[in-house]
């Protein structure tokens, strides 16, 4: 009996494949939750309602393709259920028609990736981990996993056969893991922390640099936790309107935007939903191959963003920020040198960090 993730490696090397428009994009509940979190990992490469151009009048169509040209690599990325709402009819459940669909993709070199259901909705970031990983192994490129250091691994699910499927049905299993979807559902964020991944990561190794030669420090972390650098942060929120807009809870989202040419091996994911005080704190880590400072400035513009909390220091800042009247920043950068505007409200970073590595004194 397999269990999932069920995971295959490419067969051969992949053809330039054309991928085409697919006419049905409906999307499941579970699959639309599973995006927020998917897609900010991973946007640069990721291709939905999508197949491949390969004549056939009704082909395979993934759930989501994750295509990385540096690699060559294509992957299928599927999410099983283990019978459909409608008629609550039993799927999945033949070794024989999986098999047959991937098949079709080792045969093209590409690779597949299938989870449960379940997985995704519980533990969507630990799926992302399991996706980077993936991409570690076949690339040998260990950036990927940088920022999973702390994150445990996801948790096996064994496979069903028609009858667990038809028991399963009959007791709405389904239903028991869409209620979490309810509880846990994102608003929009009312404030967004956006951080230049380069910028903080060299800020926390230059941190530890001075802190290794302070003879009056026991121990600290080599790692900024992200729960602890939060919780510095949220000093600072009050000065934003925060209307409560989940429950009694104010939502905020958290970007960390890295180069695919640069490590943020200093800064560690203890936690991928934080809570403090009225704060909920969703959290994602970004690879991009553009210039960050380009990407940041993209997302404000393009969601609209009225409410900033920018952790960066570059000189290609300045220019840009000018450019976003209708939005309210505070900037946090050293307090020592910068390069951005004098005119703006700010936070100190290194408190910040120095409170963050948790630091004992003798």
């Amino acid at each position: 009996m397999k269990e999932y993730p069920y995971i295959f490696y490419p067969e051969c090397h992949p053809i330039e494949e054309k991928l085409i428009s697919s006419k049905n994009n409906r999307k499941g509940l579970s699959e639309t939750f599973f995006e927020i979190k998917f897609l900010k990992y991973f946007k640069k490469y990721v291709h939905k309602n999508v197949v491949i151009d390969d004549g056939k009048r009704y082909p395979f169509k993934p759930d989501y393709v994750l295509h990385i040209p540096k690699y060559n690599l294509y992957i299928d990325i599927e999410i099983d259920e283990p019978y459909s709402l409608r008629g609550n009819i039993p799927i999945h459940t033949k070794e024989s028609d999986d098999e047959l669909r991937n098949r079709y993709f080792l045969e093209r070199g590409w690779g597949i990736i299938r989870f449960a259901e379940v997985q995704i909705i519980k533990h969507p970031q630990l799926c992302c981990k399991v996706i980077s990983e993936y991409i570690r192994n076949f690339s040998n490129d260990h950036i990927w996993l940088e920022g999973f250091q702390e994150f445990d691994d996801l948790e096996i699910v064994r496979a069903w056969n028609r009858e667990e499927s038809i028991r399963m049905a009959e007791k709405s299993y389904r239903k028991t893991y869409f209620n979490l979807l309810k509880t846990i559902k994102i608003a929009e964020p009312c404030i967004t922390i956006l951080i230049d991944g380069i910028y903080l990561n060299n800020e926390i190794r230059d941190t530890i640099s001075v802190l290794e030669d302070v003879s009056e420090i026991q121990s600290f972390n080599k790692h900024v936790k992200n729960s602890l650098f939060l919780k510095q942060l949220c000093r600072y929120l009050h000065h934003f309107k925060t209307n409560k807009n989940l429950g009694d809870k104010i939502f905020i989202e958290l970007a960390i935007f890295v180069s695919n040419h640069h490590s943020i091996e200093s800064y560690s994911f203890d936690s991928e939903l934080v809570e403090i005080n009225n704060y909920i704190i969703n959290i994602f880590y970004i690879r991009t191959h553009d210039f960050i400072s380009f990407e940041i400035t993209d997302k404000i513009r393009d969601e609209k963003l009225s409410q900033v909390m920018l952790i960066a220091d570059d000189q290609a800042y300045p220019l840009l920020l000018e450019n976003l009247s209708e939005t309210h920043f505070i900037l946090v950068r050293n307090s020592y040198s910068t390069k951005m505007p004098v005119h703006m409200n700010y936070a100190p970073l290194d408190q910040i960090i120095e409170s963050a590595l948790e630091i004992k004194y003798y």
